[in-house]
């Protein structure tokens, strides 16, 4: 899927017209780093300075749960990367030239931001940001991700260090040569990945695809049991050991969390039934699992869960507003798409309340801290 044309690769796409102003922080919140628990809390982040109507949305965290990064629509076909602060809200990361970038994933700390651009030429390229060196293009493929420290960018089956070193996972150890592992996201340290590469014939006698785990050495693990249906890794916890996505169930995809002692298991929906659903990122021990169900049999009906093994798949917004935690009327928190390493600090995007003059609300980033899910 072209990421410019669509904001993520999750199905949701809401393209709809409302100027929404800054959220404000609801509930109170402990700084990182303290002994301090922190309180349940949820901000919507508002529209990022520019954007029209396709609105903002939130693709990653830094591990620390300090940096929030993604991408708002900056016309009807372009968007910018930006990288979001508590402290100092939007900063646009700008492009390479084309006019079109998204960010993908940060650093521990957030000092450096991944995610894909284009140049002059029309062409697509990986980036790695830092705020000394600007934008520049690394030599990997896309979707891509980031180690801790920042030093490694991978995407692809590509890895590249900041020493100039380069590598691949898998290579033609657990894929065909011509349909190398698809990596989406890459352990703390950067000697673990989690993608999907090709399978054998889905139930429509068409190629699938299957969810790998893979070392920077080549050694690949097909995680998905099922050879005959298709199955995508998205997230992978800090130490490599917990896989995370979605997987065929009969017609519809469902949630996933893999490990070797467990297996591939199916964290269910939100609304029961024959609905889909997507785990999106793991915490990094593997404990928190986040993503988007569909509630109900209509396809606009997906809002973001958490899930652990004590409580199961929880609707994160209902969560919330157990807690206490006002969130503002009008909000449907749609889609959670990354979490913080130790499973506290969510983010994602929904539809912020309309205003005044318009029935619709927006695509809109947020920013949830849930302590303790039950």
């Amino acid at each position: 899927m072209n990421r410019f044309l669509a904001p993520t690769r999750l199905r949701l796409v809401p393209l709809v017209v409302v100027v929404a102003a800054f959220g404000s922080l609801v509930g109170a919140s402990s700084a990182f780093g303290t002994s301090q628990t922190p309180t349940a809390s949820f901000q919507g982040l508002g529209q990022m300075p520019g954007a029209t109507a396709g609105g903002t949305s939130a693709f990653g965290i830094s591990s620390d749960g300090s940096v929030i990064v993604g991408a708002g629509w900056v016309s009807s076909f372009e968007q910018e990367a930006f990288r979001w602060t508590l402290t100092g809200g939007y900063q646009l990361l700008g492009d390479l030239g084309g006019g079109n970038s998204i960010a993908d994933a940060a650093s521990l700390d957030g000092s450096v931001v991944v995610g894909i651009a284009r140049d002059s030429n029309g062409l697509d390229h990986a980036f790695r940001w830092t705020a000394t060196v600007g934008m520049t293009a690394v030599p990997v493929g896309y979707p891509n991700a980031v180690t801790d420290d920042g030093t490694m960018v991978a995407g692809g089956n590509a890895w590249w260090r900041t020493s100039g070193r380069t590598g691949t996972f898998g290579g033609g150890s657990c894929t065909d040569p011509q349909a190398p592992l698809a990596m989406v996201d890459l352990s703390a340290n950067g000697l673990v990945a989690g993608g999907s590469g090709k399978g054998g014939l889905d139930s429509f006698g068409q190629q699938a695809t299957n969810a790998y785990r893979s070392t920077r050495g080549g050694n690949c693990t097909d995680i998905d049991p099922v050879v005959n249906r298709n199955s995508d890794a998205s997230g992978i916890s800090a130490d490599g050991l917990v896989i995370v996505g979605e997987a065929q169930v009969g017609g519809p995809y469902r949630a996933f969390r893999w490990s070797a002692s467990t297996g591939m298991v199916d964290l269910g929906t939100l609304g029961g039934g024959n609905l889909l659903s997507n785990a999106t990122a793991t915490s990094g021990d593997g404990s928190v699992v986040v993503g988007y169900s569909l509630t109900t049999s209509s396809s606009g009906s997906d809002h973001a869960f958490v899930w652990t093994a004590k409580c199961g798949m929880l609707d994160l917004q209902a969560v919330l507003k157990s807690r206490g935690v006002r969130i503002p009327r009008g909000w449907i928190l749609q889609v959670a798409t990354d979490v913080s390493e130790d499973g506290t600090v969510i983010t994602g995007y929904g539809i912020s309340p309309h205003v005044q003059g318009s029935k619709f609300g927006q695509t809109e980033p947020w920013r949830a801290v849930l302590p303790v899910p039950c």
